[in-house]
């Protein structure tokens, strides 16, 4: 089900100004009100093995309801949108919940929602990484946002078609001892057929358990490559939370193909008083369209990763069905 967007009445809008009129106030332009509401069902079945346990079979899956607003006048704006998330397991949740307000050229974001995407893993149905955590990966995302607690604040210029500046920001994160938690600061430059984006992040909070300190840098470039899309990413990560500092080298690649998707990931995690883990992960996924429905589709996805210098999950395979349903 989805609502286009509406305006408001002719009638309403002429009796408005009358009575402005009448009462001898200058009249005030009347701002264009728009409304979007829609929905999506999305169902997982999966089947995973890791090497240092038994086979496990799980499912999972959320009703995202989607509602959208924006009000205009002239060259400036003011939009809204929230997301909520029904599960299967009974619990319910937000993913993005933010106002925005501004112009074509710029504009300030506030709330919970996701900054600029610098490690895009292209269709990511499922991965699973091997290792258990001890192999890292980084994917240049400590103040990307959706942050567990506190904000988020972000700016947005964009002085031509062809460059866009973002400063995102993390707000009153762990023991709200601080006001900002994390900075993030990216420039995207896009060209005919293909877009470049770099970005730093600086991450610092205290919370019950320890202090997060952190920076880190990523870069990633997508183009086109006769009717598919290609990522490729890089991201670096010097990690000060614990005793010695821990350095993190992540790569990807992927590319998409209409309803089929194939990625590469590969990250190092350098540690000053022990071997160096390391792990590689590869992943593909494929959908069609269920019976021919509208908006209705299957995939098929899997990943295989593996993991050196480890104490435990060496290895771990992972297969998916996916269903959804957009309404």
């Amino acid at each position: 089900m989805k609502f286009t967007p509406f305006r408001v009445p002719r009638l309403v809008s002429c009796v408005s100004l009358a009575l402005v009129a009448m009462a001898g106030i200058p009249s005030i332009a009347v701002a264009t009100p728009s409304l979007t509401l829609d929905a999506n069902i999305e169902l997982d079945t999966d089947a995973v093995k890791a090497s240092s346990s038994k086979s496990s079979y799980d499912q999972g899956g959320r009703l995202e309801v989607n509602f959208m607003a924006e009000h205009r006048m002239g060259d400036h704006f003011v939009r809204g949108k929230g997301t909520g998330l029904l599960k299967t397991d009974g619990k319910t949740a937000t993913d993005d919940m933010w106002l925005m307000f501004g112009s074509d050229q710029w504009d300030i974001q506030a709330g919970r929602f996701e900054a600029v995407n610098l490690f895009p893993l292209g269709k990511d149905t499922v991965i699973m990484h091997a290792g258990d955590g001890s192999a890292r990966v980084y994917e240049a995302n400590l103040v990307r946002g959706r942050v567990s607690d506190g904000g988020q604040f972000a700016f947005h210029a964009n002085p031509s078609d062809q460059i866009r500046f973002e400063l995102a920001t993390a707000y009153g994160q762990g023991d709200k001892s601080r006001a900002f938690t994390g900075v993030r600061p990216s420039v995207t430059f896009v060209g005919q057929g293909f877009t470049l984006t770099a970005g730093y992040e600086h991450q610092k909070f205290d919370d019950a358990q320890t202090t997060h300190k952190a920076n880190g840098v990523g870069v990633t470039a997508g183009f086109t490559l006769g009717d598919a899309q290609v990522n490729l990413s890089a991201a670096h990560l010097r990690d000060r939370s614990q005793p010695s500092t821990v350095k993190v080298n992540s790569y990807g690649a992927n590319l998409t193909l209409g309803g089929f998707g194939a990625g590469i990931i590969h990250s190092t995690t350098a540690l000053s008083q022990a071997a160096d883990p390391d792990v590689t992960t590869a992943y593909a996924a494929y959908t069609l369209p269920l019976f021919d429905i509208q908006n209705a589709s299957v995939t098929f996805a899997g990943s295989t990763s593996r993991a050196d210098n480890v104490a435990s999950d060496k290895t771990v395979h992972a297969l998916r069905l996916r269903f959804n349903y957009t309404f």
